[in-house]
């Protein structure tokens, strides 16, 4: 199975470019920092930094949504390619395909992709071309909780997409 998680910022903003046939990519890379002790007992920090590919609208939505410092969960898989490069060597570049891309609950966001917009994180936790909250809605769509108008609430809610729009929160399998 190959399968890859993983929860980190962005290291600059993403790189939106459009195939010959004109679909959609974005690239950019996170910055994964884990922790570790020495032999001598000192903790120290270490951080990868991972290069992801989105396609699609999913790389349309990143290309919108996401910006350098962003913190983003990634699900996607492991792919390792080569290329040609300019003078002739040969390049090998192992990256993470994206399948979905969602910015963390809690995480501050911007004003500028924030619920009040409904903008859409394409292949989210709600399936295909839903975010969070199901069909092209960002976490929750078009209201705060208990149905407030767009961009109040606090929090964003509402409208869990693959669980239909009368789910209850006893509904959702986590």
């Amino acid at each position: 199975m190959n399968s890859v998680q993983i929860l980190g910022n962005l290291g600059r903003d993403p790189i939106i470019r459009a195939t010959k046939t004109g679909r959609s990519v974005a690239s950019f890379s996170l910055a994964v920092s884990r922790n570790y002790t020495t032999p001598q007992g000192e903790q120290r920090e270490l951080t990868d930094w991972i290069n992801v590919v989105a396609w699609g609208p999913l790389a349309e939505a990143v290309g919108n949504q996401l910006k350098k410092g962003s913190r983003v969960f990634v699900e996607g898989r492991i792919s390792s390619r080569s290329y040609d490069a300019q003078d002739g060597t040969k390049r090998y570049v192992t990256e993470v395909v994206a399948n979905t891309i969602a910015v963390p609950i809690g995480t501050p966001r911007s004003s500028s992709y924030g619920p009040q917009q409904g903008g859409s994180f394409g292949g989210g936790f709600g399936g295909n071309n839903g975010g969070f909250g199901g069909n092209n809605g960002d976490f929750g769509g078009n209201g705060g909780y208990n149905n407030a108008p767009a961009g109040q609430g606090g929090q964003p809610g509402g409208n869990f997409g693959q669980f239909g729009t009368t789910s209850k929160d006893e509904d959702i399998p986590f």
